[in-house]
């Protein structure tokens, strides 16, 4: 795409209406997962994701050129790791609400600068460690552990931050070395063949409304992906990269609209906690990649 014919603006509004497409997504694995195993709404979803990568990347290189990795074995690993995460997302929506998974969820790009000097080599200075710090301050106080309110299943989303803040350390160290094409479509075949034994073995025929949902859940997933590479196409991804942080703001609202659920005090100030915080390590980040240019 030529500079002129993108807009920044339209960017970022692509990206938001993915974000949005995601937490819909949730909503509908939320109201599925009382019925059905999460490794038959996972496997579902991933056939589907499947198909978009193969026909993503026949577009873009090639299906056989898109499966030579320079590093198979670590795009076999990340792929693992995320239809890992999925699932343990779906599980973690049948015991929490939508506002309340995300706001630890989000914990995630802190988790990553934790890890960033141990598998990336990168140097985290003191700022930003006291930046994650506090946002684990935050994520507790979501959790609110030790209290009378507490229960383990909040804790889910946090052990789910922390498997995908992994597969984004991993993401990191293919890209340098494979084009997208080639991380999606691993993604997509690899997830989908881990996971169809475990859907199979865990199989309920769904009800004909439930059909619906699940073609909803499914299509939704690959709406969000599309929107976030045309989004890409238009703007940077320094540029979209804080608007990640809207996805606890559409999951409140979406929370409330599918199932009439508000995030309590603790919910609401712990996210802002985090969020804060999230802001501040990528500001931090951002200023030091200029400073090093």
């Amino acid at each position: 795409m030529s500079d002129r014919l993108k807009s920044p603006h339209l960017g970022m509004v692509l990206c938001l209406c993915a974000l949005l497409s995601f937490v819909v997504q949730d909503a509908l694995t939320k109201l599925l997962i009382v019925n059905y195993n999460a490794t038959q709404l996972v496997m579902i979803r991933y056939w589907v994701f499947a198909a978009f990568a193969t026909v993503f990347a026949a577009n873009r290189v090639g299906v056989s050129a898109s499966l030579r990795s320079k590093r198979p074995g670590l795009q076999i690993f990340r792929s693992l790791l995320l239809v890992f995460e999925i699932a343990i997302f779906a599980i973690g929506l049948r015991y929490l609400g939508l506002a309340n998974m995300h706001a630890v969820f989000i914990m995630f790009p802190l988790i990553v600068t934790a890890m960033a000097p141990y598998l990336l080599r990168e140097r985290v200075g003191s700022r930003r460690w006291i930046s994650v710090i506090i946002g684990f301050i935050g994520a507790f106080i979501i959790i609110r552990p030790g209290s009378s309110m507490f229960q383990s299943a909040a804790l889910i989303p946090l052990f789910g931050a922390f498997i995908f803040a992994l597969y984004i350390v991993l993401t990191r160290l293919v890209s340098h070395t494979d084009q997208p094409a080639t991380s999606l479509i691993y993604l997509g075949w690899v997830g989908a063949v881990a996971v169809t034994p475990f859907g199979l073995s865990n199989w309920v025929s769904p009800t004909f409304e439930a059909w619906y949902l699940l073609l909803g859940l499914s299509t939704l997933g690959v709406i969000g992906h599309m929107l976030l590479i045309l989004a890409l196409g238009h703007a940077p991804a320094s540029t979209l990269q804080p608007l990640n942080y809207l996805m606890v703001v559409w999951a409140v609202l979406i929370g409330f609209i599918f199932f009439d659920d508000l995030p309590s005090v603790y919910t609401v100030a712990g996210a802002l906690i985090v969020v804060a915080c999230g802001l501040y390590t990528m500001f931090r980040e951002r200023k030091q990649a200029i400073q090093r240019e």
